[in-house]
């Protein structure tokens, strides 16, 4: 339990821990290298200690000098048939594997702690055994027994937006060397295809752009179609190689994202040095804009193929948005803390399409609810959203963490503003990505 108190908000300037998923990705990969990978800024989070762990537990050496890691592949991967992997709360972790295990010549077990035991994997269960995969696994869960294999030439189109999946997928057909081709409807995260693409060769990435058509109704006017049923093709080639190299790991946004909801709230300006500005990933701060804050960004560049820079960000009296469609995916890991800025806003902010929030490491629609509620907030808890009015009396209040790390972080940063002092009843949890965010918290303060 940790007791948060009120306090006023300076204008600070922060660094923030590596981004987690380039991290997995980073480490998984290398896997499948033809010789190191080194990382730097890799986050030392317990979600990607657990794909560090794993990779280990299939054959590669890990030397870490406290800069960086150097990962070396085993000349091929190997594990014992009894060997279970503990994805501990890691559901990046357990679904990547399962990709690249599918693949390959071994027989492992996947698991994880209470939490990731409860989280669907059928929508990665179900291509890959398509693709030839022999999975056993307890109605959908963990855990998972993955025999790997040789694959078949596979195409998909992504039911769900899911990049965990999108990059199952790749590894897989990386793994087994066959061709693969997915298609979204909805653009996802593209980390594994960006690290495919600056450390291997065979990847190809086809977006598709509207077109311009008459309108039947009115043919001296146009407008906009899709000349596919889909947005984004990822094609992998059968001859598809990761040569090896060196990743530089930016920042990770969506840790910056409660610091910057703190500036939004408070009127402040906090600046984060170095955060990654993949453009699948900057969804928040053209929320904050909509909100009336002020961003600036400089000193871009991009480094392995992934953009950053300095981001600063300045607030202002918030007002109400609504959040849907594609919106809600580009903002799926912000949704909490966005929840909290709209609690202090002025007007209603509703959000829909939001239900993957639901089978996350908790019920996080329900968490948010519960705990906006707790402060005083009016909150509607929608079957896949949320309705939120601002402008109330807000206090202190004894937050439900639900073991989620984001819930934890997303009302810590709520207590700030609160008349009154506030406890999270487990402050462990924030370990799973950030485990110097009460850190940089009191950073902040005046």
């Amino acid at each position: 339990m940790r007791t948060l108190l009120p306090g006023r908000i300076a204008d600070t300037v922060l660094r923030v821990p590596g981004d987690k998923s380039i991290g997995h990705r980073a480490a998984v990969l290398a896997l499948l290298a033809e010789g190191p990978l080194t990382i730097r800024n890799f986050p030392h989070s317990a979600d990607c200690h657990a794909s560090l762990e794993a990779v280990r537990a299939l054959g590669a050496t890990v030397a870490d000098d406290g800069l960086e890691l150097v990962l070396t592949p085993p000349p091929e991967l190997r594990a014992d048939p009894d060997t279970v992997i503990n994805c501990g709360n890691s559901g990046t972790t357990a679904r990547l594997l399962a990709g690249l295990l599918a693949g390959s010549c071994v027989e492992v077990t996947l698991s994880g702690d209470e939490s990731l035991r409860r989280r669907p994997m059928a929508r990665i269960i179900d291509p890959l055994a398509a693709m030839g995969a022999t999975i056993a696994a307890s109605d959908g869960h963990l855990p998972m027994r993955v025999r790997g294999g040789r694959l078949l030439p596979f195409e998909y189109t992504l039911p769900v937006a899911s990049a965990q999946v999108k990059s199952a997928l790749l590894l897989a057909g990386l793994a087994s060397r066959c061709a693969v081709t997915i298609r979204e409807t909805a653009i996802t995260r593209d980390h594994t295809e960006i690290l495919l693409a600056e450390l291997g060769e065979g990847l190809a990435v086809r977006k598709v752009r509207p077109v311009l058509v008459a309108d039947p109704h009115d043919p001296r006017k146009r407008r906009q179609e899709m000349p596919e049923p889909f947005k984004r093709e990822i094609t992998l080639a059968s001859r598809a190689v990761v040569r090896g190299g060196t990743v530089d790991i930016p920042g990770d946004i969506s840790t910056a994202a409660f610091f910057f909801a703190a500036a939004a709230i408070s009127g402040k300006t906090i600046t984060v040095e170095r955060v990654g500005l993949n453009p699948t990933r900057t969804g928040i701060l053209e929320h904050l804009r909509g909100l009336g804050c002020r961003v600036d960004i400089s000193e871009r560049e991009t480094v392995t193929g992934e953009p950053r820079g300095t981001v600063a960000v300045t607030g202002a009296p918030l007002g109400a948005r609504r959040i849907s469609g594609e919106t809600t995916v580009e903002l799926v890991d912000e949704i909490p803390v966005i929840a909290v800025m709209a609690a202090f806003a002025e007007g209603t902010t509703v959000i829909r399409d939001a239900g993957e929030l639901r089978v996350k490491e908790s019920d996080r629609l329900a968490a948010v609810a519960d705990n906006l509620k707790r402060m005083g907030a009016k909150c509607g808890l929608l079957e896949d959203g949320l309705a939120i009015e601002g402008g109330g009396q807000l206090e202190g209040a004894d937050f439900r963490t639900y073991g989620d790390h984001r819930i934890a972080m997303a009302f810590a940063v709520a207590s700030l503003f609160l008349t009154g002092p506030s406890t999270l009843d487990d402050d462990e949890c924030v370990g799973v990505s950030c485990p110097t965010f009460f850190d940089l918290l009191n950073q902040i303060r005046a």
